[in-house]
């Protein structure tokens, strides 16, 4: 039987497996949204550590189900550090530009009229 403090444990390191660690120096990246060319694998967190002060574009992927999230933050910031997430969707293209240290956007997958909507931000 297992105990509850081991169930934590096992949310905990699966929600790990989840989280992509990114340094701005990568320059691109493409966010896993859990399709067959992504191992079915979903990024749900993004960090980055902004500290080589160079900018960062991210690519998020049309979404796979209905209310999908991800969150991107930048946890560690230079004074030039930036990081752009670019939303190919459907429904058009949208960019959101994170500038300092603590800033993040949370987007959520409306399908594919709608596209990725973000519902909470901190980006300056």
């Amino acid at each position: 039987m297992a105990s509850a403090g081991n169930w934590f444990e096992t949310e905990r390191k699966a929600f790990d497996l989840r989280t992509k660690e990114l340094l701005s120096s990568v320059a691109t990246y493409t966010a896993r949204v859990g399709g067959a060319s992504d191992n079915f694998i979903v990024d749900r967190v993004i960090r980055v550590d902004g500290t080589s002060g160079t900018a960062l574009v991210i690519t998020l992927p049309n979404g796979k189900y209905y209310g999908q999230q991800i969150l991107v933050t930048l946890d560690i910031w230079a004074a030039t550090s930036t990081v752009d997430v670019d939303v190919e969707t459907t429904a058009g293209t949208d960019s959101t530009q994170i500038t300092g240290a603590g800033g993040y956007t949370m987007l959520v997958w409306l399908g594919g009229t709608t596209g990725w909507v973000e519902f909470a931000n901190a980006v300056t």
